[in-house]
């Protein structure tokens, strides 16, 4: 039986190893096919332009390898099959053109090759460069870390952009100039939370005599004196720190000279609080007291005890006070103190409490914020003992310690970078701790740190669980500070903060200002917005029928009815524009300052709407504007024509052109038109693959037919923001797996923002490659 058993999984191994032999065999006979064929087109079509000898627009065939090698560099040969699918070089005036089913054949293979390799053999997560929090992200978390409206970080340095967005980690560098600009902002946040005054050192405040201003005008100003006569008051406020004992002193005089006594008081708040007598025979003399005040600001005002207004004016007394000086408080005081400061000085050490537990206690909480994550013993103990050496060793006040602890939590790398931990020598990779999930979902959807709710379900270690994750993606995305999502990730992807750069000519275009580059850009904000947060289909950003105006861009666009400067949200069936592509946000930006560029908004759509943008043009070939000058009787659409006729242009062109011919009814601000200086706009586009279309709703009538390119577009480019890297071959298969998600769910945008969140690439970190 042993010998049986033996034998018969001998047989059994030797039958998988000639399997795999054949397997193996059969993998090298196809790659060889591969390699023969798609090499032999580039050799005898491409290398010309694109081999040893040069490298038009930065593209090399003449070395390709293994399949692999296309794997590798992913997005390049993405760029190659897309050519070679439009038959788009080599350019026409070449007499050496592959056929039509030559193109077809290697385009098949390239294709086969970038999107049909087996998603289990090449997964895995990625690994995120170790992100430090760029400026929004910076500024958000204080906000929501000690509840103060500042922003601290306005005077770093500007965050680099990689991949379109600034908050790759691979980008996001410290200089030494930003370490300065971290310590001088840790002092400005704990100036702002924590208030350091030492209560137990009198403070004084001086009001001069012309600060005191007077209920009648019937006031004189004599030798450093003001004089009122007996009606009225004279008045000043005050803002004290601190509820307790004040002392008061002030110079005081009485007019006319004579034995009679004038009697006033110190009112606080219309209550008169002190009374003074002084004879009108004396020469100026400082009197003083103590008042007791009230935290914050109070008015102090100067009164007749009597009012003698129907006396003789000319007998009428009058009073004068000079130089006006309160100090305090004296003695024991209750300092008005901020709600942040409270929430952040929770503890002090008392006769039952010493500094080190005190500490302790105050650190322990704050810190787990401060980190993001569970902190150690060790760690609190730290900065503890920091809090008790530094008071202690500076005989400072247990609130400047305790900013000088903040100050160094803030400063710390575990605040100034989100740190995950790397999976140990014997791990592909790892799964995220519940703690290292919350920070990457609330930076992904807020742009800064987890909210108690979402610290209290990592805790609690559930929220791994599928239906609790999707609940709070619910319910970040219907919190107001989703807003993050449009102002950080949407901007960026539609190039709306290019909006700031465009310059209108104001001879051409005299209706543009500020203000309308302003409401501009809210309403391409408002669209996206109102899509998330009503979770409707994200194929509305192509062909929504409704938008985001008020009364000056309602004018703007023609539309009638709406008033005001508050926006309302519009139908747009009996107009002619249709989603993103008709704002004037998008029209200005990828427009010259005194004309349209269809060269710059097809540019645009490859780039944002499909995802295949085009290369730099190659170095010496002038820009459309500057050939225009020598041909200005030309139509723009003749003008592009010759354009074309650069062998060096076309192949880009021809794919960009037709897309930006699509919005030329559309101006440089984006106003509607039917011609151009006397002649009649021709909006009509045709493809290379031979599509026809005319206008801006015969074009979004095309890119709907390529909706799965779109939603592919936007899911990378939302991949790249969530994860914070750029993608690599492997990470088609996330998106893949994505878009099928959302097909099954009417591409509604929860599902784009679930499907992402729930992929290994988010839950999941890797090891470097």
């Amino acid at each position: 039986m042993a010998f049986r058993r033996l034998t018969y999984h001998a047989l059994i191994i030797l039958a998988y190893v000639l399997m795999n032999t054949q397997l193996q065999s059969v993998c090298a006979e196809e790659q060889s096919e591969f390699t023969r064929t798609v090499s032999a087109y580039f050799t005898t079509y491409c290398t010309d332009c694109h081999g040893a000898d040069e490298q038009m627009a930065g593209i090399a065939v003449h070395e390709l390898g293994s399949q692999n090698e296309l794997l590798e560099q992913r997005k390049l040969w993405q760029r190659v099959l897309r050519i070679v699918q439009l038959g788009a070089m080599p350019p026409e005036d070449i007499d050496n053109r592959p056929t039509k089913e030559e193109n077809t054949t290697v385009a098949d293979l390239l294709e086969d090759v970038l999107y049909n390799f087996d998603c289990q053999q090449v997964a895995r997560p990625g690994h995120p460069t170790i992100r430090r929090l760029n400026r929004v992200e910076y500024n958000n978390t204080i906000r929501d870390l000690f509840g103060v409206a500042i922003t601290p970080a306005k005077d770093f340095p500007s965050d680099d952009v990689g991949q379109g967005f600034d908050n790759i980690g691979g980008v996001l560098s410290i200089s030494p100039l930003l370490m300065e600009k971290y310590l001088t902002a840790a002092e400005q946040v704990t100036s702002a939370v924590i208030d350091t005054m030492d209560y137990s050192i009198p403070q004084t405040w001086a009001t001069e005599s012309n600060q005191l201003t007077a209920t009648h005008k019937n006031v004189e100003d004599v030798q450093g004196l003001r004089f009122l006569k007996q009606t009225g008051k004279l008045m000043f406020k005050q803002t004290v720190p601190a509820t307790g004992t004040y002392q008061i002193a002030f110079d005081a005089e009485a007019m006319p000279l004579n034995e009679l006594e004038i009697d006033f008081t110190v009112n606080i708040a219309d209550e008169a609080i002190k009374h003074y007598s002084i004879r009108q025979r004396d020469r100026p003399k400082t009197l003083k007291g103590k008042i007791e005040l009230s935290a914050g600001t109070q008015q102090i005002a100067f009164q007749f005890f009597r009012d003698d207004s129907e006396e003789d004016e000319a007998q009428r007394p009058r009073l004068g006070i000079g130089r006006v000086v309160i100090r305090g408080p004296i003695g024991e005081s209750t300092p008005n103190y901020s709600e942040t400061h409270r929430r952040t000085i929770t503890a002090k050490p008392n006769e039952n409490r010493s500094a080190q537990q005190a500490a302790t206690f105050l650190v322990s909480p704050l810190l787990r914020r401060v980190f993001r994550r569970p902190v150690s013993d060790a760690e609190v103990n730290r900065f503890a003992e920091l809090t008790v050496s530094f008071m202690e060793e500076q005989n400072s006040t247990w609130e400047q310690a305790v900013a000088a602890t903040v100050q160094a939590m803030l400063v710390s790398p575990e605040f100034l970078f989100r740190v995950e931990q790397e999976p140990t020598d014997g791990e592909k990779s790892r799964q995220l701790t519940d703690h290292e999930l919350a920070v990457r979902l609330s930076y992904f959807l807020w742009s800064s740190m987890p909210d108690e709710e979402l610290f209290r379900i990592a805790e609690n270690g559930q929220l791994h669980d599928t239906d609790i994750l999707k609940g709070q993606i619910r319910r970040m995305i219907a919190d107001d500070k989703s807003q993050a999502l449009v102002d950080n990730f949407a901007a960026q992807w539609l190039n709306l903060r290019s909006l700031e750069d465009s310059r209108p000519d104001p001879n051409v275009f005299t209706e543009f200002n500020d203000k309308l580059r302003m409401f501009m850009l809210q309403e391409t904000s408002l669209v996206f917005r109102s899509i998330m947060t009503e979770d409707r289909s994200i194929e509305e950003l192509l062909s929504g029928e409704s938008t985001w105006v008020n009364e000056s861009l309602a004018t703007h666009y023609g539309i009638e009815g709406v008033v005001g400067e508050e926006f309302v949200e519009v139908s747009l069936k009996e107009t002619p524009r249709r989603g993103v592509l008709g704002h004037a946000s998008i029209l200005t930006l990828t427009s010259y300052p005194q004309r349209t560029s269809p060269v710059q908004r097809g540019k645009w759509i490859l780039d944002n709407i499909f995802g295949e943008g085009p290369p730099p043009p190659p170095p010496g070939v002038p820009e459309l504007q500057e050939s225009a000058k020598d041909t200005p009787e030309l139509s723009l659409r003749e003008q592009m024509t010759i354009h074309r006729t650069n062998s060096v242009c076309a192949s880009c062109h021809q794919m960009m052109d037709p897309l930006g011919m699509g919005l030329e009814n559309f101006d440089a601000i984006g106003r509607w038109r039917v011609e151009e200086r006397g002649r009649a706009i021709d909006a009509r586009g045709e493809l290379p693959d031979g599509q026809t279309f005319e206008g801006p709703q015969g074009l979004v009538k095309i890119l709907l037919n390529r909706r799965e390119d779109f939603i592919r577009t936007l899911t990378r480019k939302m991949l790249i923001y969530a994860t914070g890297r750029g993608l690599e071959y492997y990470d088609q298969c996330v998106v893949d797996d994505c878009v099928e998600h959302m097909s099954h769910h009417n591409n509604r945008f929860s599902s784009l923002v679930e499907a992402i969140v729930l992929s290994d690439a988010f839950m999941t970190r890797g090891h470097a490659e």
